[in-house]
């Protein structure tokens, strides 16, 4: 998924289907490295934005391209897979890696490091398989370290890794919180990456980089509790794979709508026009009971929820993904039944003006009273 530095969401680059591989029994340590793992998966996606590039021609476009993932691409083949294509990468470490020709362990070393200021970061709200919330929003006050390291070949491993060196920007919490239930576990992370980080405003940099990285866990929901995905019944492979190559782009555009109702540009109605349809701002427009020209995304986004049942209240906080998907289903049947009718019952007494919109004559049947202007 590409997202910008201040939190544009462009769309998404890569998308990969794979199926875990059982381990056979007897398998060799060097017989798994061989096959394909799951951790490869990360240096198959870098490979697939790269040749995206090369298709699109924006290979050599003004920028620079960082993965940024969690801890489960915390290995030296993902980190030389983005070097060997120039693009860099900011990592959450997992492993506590040997550092500094084995003489020692990563966060070992980092903790020994001078501490290069205070900052604080905004922690979200996770769900644990059970969807349950494990700790709540807040803001967290950490410790700043960052330094450069060189990691290690891992001790005993069939494949031989040349030392890598890498900047690595170490965050901790010194004093967390006391929960209800007890302490509250700090704020601790390792973030490896491939960017020289030489000051503290660098270093903040990178962890607004890794910041972002949240964005693609709020697509995850809202492809599966907003397009709910997993609930479509589909057991075809192939169907569900065509499936999910639409949905994901619709829960791209519901995350790319929430953003925008909730940015700086809430309140500016020429802002919604660039990322919706004139057709769904026209219908909307009219349910939430305002001229097109005055529907901001803010106003857009909460009338799309009460359809799907919100209620608005002060104490209800924001829309769900639920209650969005079922007011978003529910006006994209209007604006299908307008094509449909468009292609087979089109009045032949339509001015030209009205003939450009043909869901005015449709959603009028409905009850539903556009306005005379004609869509750009």
């Amino acid at each position: 998924m590409a997202v910008t530095p201040d939190g544009e969401l462009p769309g998404l680059l890569d998308q990969r289907w794979f199926k875990r591989v059982k381990r056979k029994k007897g398998e060799t340590k060097l017989e798994r490295q061989n096959r394909w793992r799951e951790a490869d998966v990360w240096s198959d996606a870098v490979f697939g934005v790269d040749s995206l590039s090369a298709r699109s021609g924006t290979s050599g476009a003004t920028g620079r391209r960082i993965h940024v993932a969690d801890r489960a691409s915390d290995n030296l083949r993902f980190m030389r897979t983005c070097l060997s294509v120039n693009h860099g990468f900011v990592i959450r470490a997992m492993h506590d890696r040997r550092v500094e020709e084995g003489t020692a362990k990563l966060w070992e070393h980092m903790a020994t490091q001078a501490s290069s200021g205070t900052i604080a970061i905004k922690v979200g709200t996770p769900r644990n398989s059970l969807g349950k919330i494990p700790r709540q929003e807040r803001c967290a006050v950490v410790t700043v370290r960052f330094a450069r390291v060189q990691l290690e070949s891992p001790q005993n491993h069939p494949e031989k890794y040349e030392p890598l060196t890498v900047h690595v920007v170490y965050l901790r919490e010194e004093n967390p919180p006391e929960g209800k239930k007890g302490g509250v576990e700090g704020i601790d992370w390792m973030l490896l990456t491939s960017e020289a980080v030489e000051s503290f405003a660098v270093a903040c940099l990178i962890v607004g980089y890794y910041q972002r990285r949240w964005t693609v866990e709020e697509w995850h929901r809202a492809l599966k509790e907003g397009c709910r995905l997993e609930y479509s019944q589909v057991h075809q492979v192939d169907v569900l794979r065509r499936l999910s190559a639409v949905l994901s782009v619709v829960a791209v555009r519901l995350l790319q709508v929430r953003n925008l109702a909730q940015g700086r540009a809430k309140d500016a109605p020429q802002a919604l026009r660039a990322t919706v349809a004139f057709v769904w701002i026209e219908v909307v427009s009219r349910l939430a009971g305002v001229e097109p020209d005055e529907l901001t995304p803010e106003l857009f986004w909460k009338t799309v929820a009460k359809r799907g049942g919100f209620i608005g209240r002060r104490s209800d906080g924001r829309p769900g993904w639920k209650v969005i998907w079922r007011g978003w289903h529910d006006i994209s049947q209007m604006v299908r039944l307008a094509e449909l009718q468009q292609q087979k019952n089109r009045p032949k007494d339509l001015d030209k003006g009205e003939a450009r919109r043909p869901w005015a004559w449709v959603l009028a049947g409905a009850g539903v009273t556009l306005s005379r202007r004609s869509s750009p």
